[in-house]
């Protein structure tokens, strides 16, 4: 038997997902998708608890919430999907916006939800994100937006904005995005790989005039995410409801933790 057949039936090699959980090559684009972000101060000590050696929350406190769905035709390679995820911004790792003249922090993946086995598939092997299965929907009543997520039948989140068409300008940038990827080896026991990725991500955003109302989050008692819930009185710094062109761009590895061993 050769090296390289050796390697190959070796059990605790990685080895990537099954083929049949299809899902296109990095970077992929996405298309005017029409997004709920929402900037929310949170318990700091949460913040510190979510995020891996190397990063530390940004002293304003922030999670940064996205809320949207889009259709076939606004991906590249996804197909449709809806999608919520929940991001702590963290201290260091700032990006450029509004040709250079904007600092935006960083943002860590803390919890994200997506309809589509296909982008659940990309998220985890691109990316490392902790993609998990949800539902996103969104509902507007006269200038009330509702956004929901649905996790496993049970509407985990809601927050409800009011929402217009009136234009409130674009801006265009990059975002740096954090995760951990970690994968286990088959047998258990530990880490095949545990690295810290970035993703830079490019974006066009043509803005729309909105404000947050209400923000809440029923998750099951004992569920990690619920520690992310906005603090009460509700603290919402940011608001950005708008058309967001943007790529799932390709990670790069900033930390190998398993090295660092």
């Amino acid at each position: 038997m050769t090296g390289t057949s050796a390697r190959s039936s070796d059990p605790t090699v990685y080895r990537g997902m099954p083929p049949q959980l299809w899902s296109p090559p990095p970077p992929q684009l996405i298309r005017d998708a029409r997004m709920l972000i929402v900037g929310y101060q949170a318990d700091p000590e949460a913040l510190a608890e979510v995020l891996p050696p190397g990063l530390t929350p940004h002293p304003n406190n922030l999670v940064q919430m996205n809320m949207y769905e889009v259709t076939a035709e606004q991906t590249s390679g996804f197909g449709a999907f809806s999608i919520t995820y929940l991001t702590v911004e963290v201290e260091g790792h700032d990006s450029a916006a509004a040709e250079g003249a904007m600092s935006i922090p960083g943002r860590y993946f803390a919890y994200y939800w997506n309809s589509s086995p296909r982008v659940l598939a990309y998220a985890r092997e691109a990316a490392g994100i902790p993609a998990m299965h949800g539902v996103r929907r969104g509902e507007i009543e006269g200038k009330t937006l509702t956004s929901t997520l649905q996790v496993d039948g049970r509407d985990v989140i809601t927050a409800r904005a009011s929402v217009t068409e009136n234009p409130a300008g674009t801006l265009g940038g990059h975002l740096n995005y954090y995760a951990h990827r970690q994968i286990p080896r088959p047998e258990g026991g530990r880490a095949a790989i545990s690295e810290l990725i970035e993703l830079p991500l490019p974006f066009v955003a043509d803005a729309y005039e909105a404000a947050v109302e209400d923000i809440g989050f029923d998750f099951p008692e004992g569920h990690p995410a619920q520690r992310l819930a906005p603090v009460s009185p509700l603290s919402v710094p940011s608001v950005l409801w708008a058309d967001v062109t943007f790529t799932y761009s390709m990670g790069r590895v900033i930390r190998d933790y398993l090295q660092e061993a």
